[in-house]
């Protein structure tokens, strides 16, 4: 169930209007009038000791409590999970390869795949702010982006990561070439700057679980704005949404149900320990990633003015720093805020997040 998908996986159907949806973007006017009985989800593995997991987002809380797995079994509509080492490049395969229906992303690879012409649309925030960290070898000098040069770092090539470290080392007056920049997966990572192999590696909470091992943790991103953090979200191909927008409203409100109850200050401590156990990572690294946030702003899943604006900006930079080729795509043609709306109202939540502007300020805030 949490394997990689194989080419032999095939969508099979089952009669369902797609009127329920109440749905009007025109591109759903083509609807096929049969719908999946089985949607596919994929995500990066952020998970460790053998238990896949999307990491510390809405969908984690979703994954954990089995919601889908409840909202489907009434019409006999199963739920199959796809965690993938290679992160995104390896999602963005399983994409092209028609194996997925919905992914999880972060912003910079959802990006990429969409500049590249995979055919998705965006249907739910489920995170915003997330910092990044570089992790030095044990017995290292490095203090600092400036102290980078010339030395041995990886980044795992094509994630959300390597936009905020090259925008790092952009304010440090380097680029990539200034380094030894080496593509390696996360787990490899890992093991590669506790031996001393290389000298740094850069990613997310996760990597302070290696502080015990003598690896310092260096936060360089945290307070320096939206250009050196990380958004993600929920996508869905065209194709699963012609046939079967009901499905994704499903998935979506489960969605919001869980950012409903991550925002909650009251359930911050519930929140890190459910994190910690489905993803088998430390409590450390959720509580430490998640100090001075306000989790409502954190996990409010709405695609307003401020989130759109921001990945308008995640293209910029991409296009800027050669992460894209091209000219890239109409990012708010992408977004799909229907879904999100819609799940609000079923769930009485209007109250329960405030929309941003495009500077990424709540409305109606000096």
């Amino acid at each position: 169930m949490n394997k990689t998908p194989t080419a032999s996986l095939q969508r099979r159907h089952f009669v369902a209007g797609l009127a329920a949806a109440g749905l009007a973007a025109p591109w759903l006017a083509r609807a096929q009038s049969a719908a999946a009985k089985v949607v596919r989800i994929g995500s990066p593995d952020l998970g460790t000791a053998g238990k896949p997991s999307p990491g510390g987002g809405s969908l984690a809380i979703v994954q954990a409590n089995r919601w889908l797995e409840e909202a489907f079994a009434k019409d006999g509509i199963e739920v199959q999970w796809h965690f993938f080492r290679g992160a995104g490049p390896a999602v963005a395969e399983a994409l092209a390869a028609k194996q997925l229906d919905i992914v999880s992303l972060g912003d910079l690879a959802s990006v990429i795949h969409k500049a590249r012409g995979l055919p998705t649309r965006f249907i739910a925030a489920t995170g915003r702010g997330t910092d990044s960290y570089l992790a030095t070898a044990p017995g290292s000098t490095i203090q600092s982006v400036a102290d980078l040069k010339g030395k041995k770092v990886s980044v795992l090539k094509g994630t959300a990561y390597q936009r905020p470290f090259d925008n790092l080392l952009t304010a440090a007056g380097l680029s990539e070439k200034d380094v030894r920049l080496i593509n390696m997966d996360w787990p490899s990572s890992k093991a590669a700057v506790v031996a001393g192999q290389i000298d740094a590696t850069f990613g997310g909470p996760d990597l302070f679980i290696l502080r015990e091992k003598g690896v310092n943790i260096l936060p360089l991103t945290r307070g320096k704005g939206a250009s050196f953090t990380i958004s993600s979200g929920l996508l869905a191909t065209e194709d699963f949404l012609a046939g079967n927008a009901p499905a994704a409203q499903r998935v979506v409100k489960q969605l919001v149900r869980a950012a409903a109850w991550a925002s909650q200050e009251a359930n911050r401590d519930a929140l890190i320990r459910l994190y910690a156990s489905n993803s088998g990572n430390p409590e450390l690294s959720f509580r430490e990633e998640l100090a001075g946030d306000q989790l409502g702003v954190r996990y409010s899943p709405l695609l307003d003015e401020g989130f759109i604006a921001n990945y308008q900006t995640v293209l910029n930079d991409g296009l800027r720093l050669g992460l894209i080729r091209g000219e890239g795509f109409d990012v708010k043609a992408w977004f799909q805020p229907q879904f999100v709306q819609q799940a609000v109202k079923d769930l009485k939540l209007e109250k329960a997040w405030r929309e941003t502007d495009a500077a990424g300020k709540a409305k109606g805030t000096a």
